[in-house]
């Protein structure tokens, strides 16, 4: 999957069309948002690293993180489901 998006990326980068860049502040946003009901512990780490986020590539490193947090406060179900949004706007 991550050869075909690079390859469409190509592409479009090729014929003069790339997609635009992620907001990083709608992207710290959302995930805000994604830990607004996780306890104050375990959110205010995830919390000050989202702030030291400077690109939208920093969040797929962030990713795995924000799993493991919600998943913690909430199960991975609802882990995976949250994380849904976030990975469509890094797309």
């Amino acid at each position: 999957m991550a050869t075909f998006r690079s390859f469409c990326d190509s592409l479009l980068s090729t014929i003069g069309l790339q997609r635009p860049a992620p907001n990083i502040d709608a992207l710290r946003e959302l995930c805000v948002e994604l830990l607004s009901d996780v306890p104050t512990a375990d959110r205010t780490g995830m919390l000050m690293r989202l702030e030291k986020m400077r690109r939208a590539d920093d969040m797929w490193h962030l990713r795995g993180a924000l799993f493991d947090t919600i998943s913690r406060a909430h199960g991975e179900a609802t882990a995976r489901a949250r994380l849904v949004t976030l990975d469509e706007q890094l797309r």
